[in-house]
């Protein structure tokens, strides 16, 4: 590797350099590699362009990082979401600019499997609900809690269709 740097002009930062080997399972091979006589530190994941990866190839993690990202977001605008000053509009409008963005940010690379999709709905229909005005004691099913905010698909189709996912003014989704 020293000699393919060196002969295009580049120099290697050792402190930022990492290497990681993808494998199956648990098990975990110690690989040494050198640059300029010092060993490259080897990780088990990281994060490159908000998507983690992780040595052993499982996809779970970043969906896992979605939904944590997702309920923050959705306890700081809790108040504003839950608002009846804002007007319903206004609270579609930050839910499509802010909530879904954040949850979904990444979701593009995602292996979507049930398990998960379903803890994505359900982050959404938490914010939804807080929007509507509509409690889980009210027992209003989830595709009536969307149907009245105006959106005819959870997110997760929304995004695996391609939608853009966003509300305007009209009250209609785009």
């Amino acid at each position: 590797m020293n000699d393919s740097v060196e002969k295009r002009g580049f120099k290697v930062n050792i402190g930022k350099t990492k290497v990681m080997v993808f494998e199956r399972g648990e098990s975990t091979t110690e690989r040494n590699i050198l640059v300029e006589g010092e060993k490259v530190e080897q990780m088990k994941e990281f994060v490159y362009l908000g998507s983690l990866f992780t040595n052993d190839g499982k996809h779970y993690i970043n969906i896992e990082r979605g939904v944590n990202a997702g309920n923050k977001v959705n306890g700081a605008l809790f108040a504003i979401l839950n608002s009846k000053i804002v007007s319903r509009q206004a609270r579609l409008t930050i839910y499509s600019g802010v909530l879904i963005p954040t949850l979904m940010y990444g979701g593009e690379s995602w292996v979507w499997q049930k398990k998960n999709a379903s803890r994505i709905n359900a982050m959404e229909i938490r914010s939804l609900r807080s929007i509507c005005g509509a409690s889980r004691e009210d027992r209003c099913r989830n595709n009536n809690v969307r149907e009245r905010c105006g959106l005819k698909k959870n997110v997760v189709i929304r995004v695996v269709k391609g939608y853009v996912v966003a509300v305007w003014p009209s009250g209609k989704e785009e």
